[in-house]
């Protein structure tokens, strides 16, 4: 998540007063939450034999990211839009929780 998205949830939620320590590690389990629901997307949208190619591209080039990236991208013209729809979803599924317990 991007900081601003991170700010704004956590104001929207009320939370500002929170010491800085404990919203940086509300924002960490956040940002990996959002990241799985990203991945299960992906995997979900993605044709099998790009399956198979990314699984090979992982095995090869494990932690680099960029080239990960840019496989996705080429691959999934809509990638950028698919991860703003899942931060977005994610941000409603947490203000709603968040009602629903009275937080807001």
């Amino acid at each position: 998540m991007t900081k601003s998205i991170e700010d704004n949830l956590i104001s929207q939620l009320g939370l500002d007063d929170l010491p800085q320590e404990k919203k940086i590690e509300l924002i960490m389990k956040w940002g990996n939450l959002v990241q799985k629901d990203i991945i299960m997307r992906i995997l979900r949208e993605l044709p099998e034999k790009d399956k198979k190619e990314l699984d090979e591209l992982l095995a090869e080039k494990g932690e680099n990211m960029e080239d990960i990236y840019k496989f996705l991208e080429n691959k999934m013209p809509n990638l950028d839009d698919l991860v703003r729809e899942e931060i977005e979803k994610f941000r409603e599924e947490i203000k709603a929780d968040a009602k629903q317990l009275g937080i807001i």
